[in-house]
């Protein structure tokens, strides 16, 4: 078993990297209170595909519990735009992978944008339970309580870059203005499903106990995409990317920035 613990030293979370040749990138981005060490795995294995990666750092994360304004979910909007088109100039195509916050990301931008295929992960549309009414408590919230404490997994990572267990999420508490921030997110993305046209994969678990698997359903229902699939999983949480068919995760993501034109 494993013993290497890893990554005390929040630098190393929040490196942000470019991987790999190719004529085709990845943007990848986090999720909430994490940083790119989240996405480096997958990130490794598109080098090995012959994909270039670029792994981003979210502003406010992996130093002060995601940002603590009620405007950090419009710095998160405008670090992946300028990524996204940093990586435009330089690369032939761009395909675009989210996990949770990184996944409404991806779907902010791919409103706007059309990059040639997106990858949404655990995608967060309905928080915990469908129609939960989380984003209304967290309005009402914001007015009194600072922050929250958060629940942290460890999860084992091995890569070339890093090999051992990661904390996810990493910071101890999610502050209350960076979450409404993130339900502001939600909101936006909703009614705009229909004009996102880019082929996508839809990764989600059955037992997620964070973005509601009805999340994934929504996705697929009202995605204006021609192409789009879902993949379901039926053991993993939420951290798909670490948990018990990571290989089905990685296999799918393959089959899809490889094959599918």
């Amino acid at each position: 078993m494993p013993n290497n613990e890893i990554l005390s030293d929040l630098s190393l979370y929040g490196e942000e990297f470019m991987l790999g040749h190719g004529k085709v990138a990845c943007l990848l981005v986090h999720g909430f209170g994490c940083g790119p060490i989240q996405m480096r795995e997958i990130a490794e294995n598109l080098c090995k595909w012959g994909f270039a990666a670029r792994g981003i750092l979210l502003p406010g994360h992996c130093r002060n519990m995601g940002g603590h304004s009620f405007t950090a979910h419009h710095d998160w909007i405008a670090k992946v735009e300028f990524e996204y088109h940093q990586l435009k100039r330089a690369y032939r195509e761009v395909v675009v992978i989210g996990f949770s916050l990184g996944a409404l990301l991806t779907l902010q931008l791919s409103m706007q944008y059309s990059p040639e295929k997106i990858i949404l992960m655990g995608t967060p549309l309905y928080l915990i339970r469908e129609y939960l009414p989380i984003s209304s408590v967290i309005s009402i919230c914001k007015n009194f309580v600072k922050r929250v404490k958060t629940w942290k997994r460890r999860c084992y990572m091995e890569s070339d870059g890093y090999t051992g267990y990661l904390h996810q999420p990493i910071d101890t508490h999610f502050s209350i203005p960076a979450l409404y921030g993130l339900t502001k997110i939600i909101t936006a993305v909703n009614p705009g499903l229909k004009e996102i046209k880019s082929p996508a994969l839809v990764i989600h678990s059955k037992k997620d106990l964070i973005a509601a698997p009805a999340s994934a359903r929504h996705v697929m229902r009202h995605l204006g995409s021609d192409y789009k699939r879902l993949v379901w999983l039926e053991q993993s949480h939420h951290l798909v990317m670490y948990d018990k068919e990571k290989d089905v995760v990685f296999r799918a993501i393959k089959e899809f920035v490889t094959y599918y034109e």
